[in-house]
């Protein structure tokens, strides 16, 4: 009996020994690791070392004004027909300038001549840029010297004017002109006529008419202006 007794004794203390071993804390992968050995990919070690890494305490969006108040829209397009049209017998002229776009430095325009018509003779104390939207037209620039100059203005052309230099603009063919125009913001325009004038009767209308001016001798463009000069 103390034989059995003492076997059971010597089992039961093995057992216990052995479950002491067994439950000590579990080796973490990273100390199991040798020098030198990575685990994963590199891309893997850092989202470890993100993960690690208490998170920072980010402030939100700051937005300049108060809710409260809506800012007004910003205005960045214009259509000078809807500010105001001026018209004359050879055709329109409407402008969009800087009071009316907050964003541009500059002062645009929309003219329109009629067939047979022109704007007439004039100059800036500021330069001009003209682009050509539709129909056809002739530009015409008097130089430093007094020499006239010409150039036909097709759909898409762009043609600059100096400051201080006389021109004007004359249509081609029975298609009204329609021209985009450009200038610093606060030009001033010095005329030497009317805004627009009739340059020659319209044929299809004198052939529907039995009026006398129709059989006038027609006066050239270059005519006028110098007429205007001197």
């Amino acid at each position: 009996m103390k034989i059995k007794a003492t076997i059971i004794l010597a089992l039961t203390l093995g057992i216990i020994f052995l479950i002491s071993h067994i439950e000590l804390s579990p080796v973490s992968a990273r100390e199991l690791q040798p020098n030198g050995a990575s685990i994963g990919s590199a891309s893997g070690k850092k989202i470890g070392n993100i993960a690690e890494t208490p998170a920072q305490n980010i402030p939100p969006l700051k937005y300049s004004g108060s809710s409260s108040k809506p800012t007004a829209a910003l205005r960045f397009a214009c259509d000078p027909r809807s500010i105001g049209i001026s018209q004359y017998e050879g055709g329109t002229v409407a402008y969009c300038k800087k009071k009316d776009l907050e964003v541009s430095d500059t002062d645009s325009a929309l003219v329109e001549i009629k067939p047979g018509a022109a704007r007439a003779p004039h100059w800036h104390d500021t330069w001009e840029q003209q682009i050509l939207v539709s129909g056809k037209a002739k530009t015409y620039l008097i130089d430093d010297k007094g020499q006239v100059h010409g150039e036909v203005l097709t759909q898409g052309m762009v043609a600059f004017l100096p400051a201080g230099m006389t021109h004007w603009t004359e249509t081609i063919g029975d298609q009204t002109a329609v021209l985009s125009l450009s200038f610093p913001a606060g030009f001033k325009t010095f005329e030497l006529g009317d805004s627009l004038i009739q340059v020659r009767r319209n044929d299809k209308e004198c052939a529907a008419s039995s009026n006398a001016s129709c059989n006038e001798k027609r006066k050239s463009l270059i005519l006028i202006v110098k007429d205007g000069l001197i």
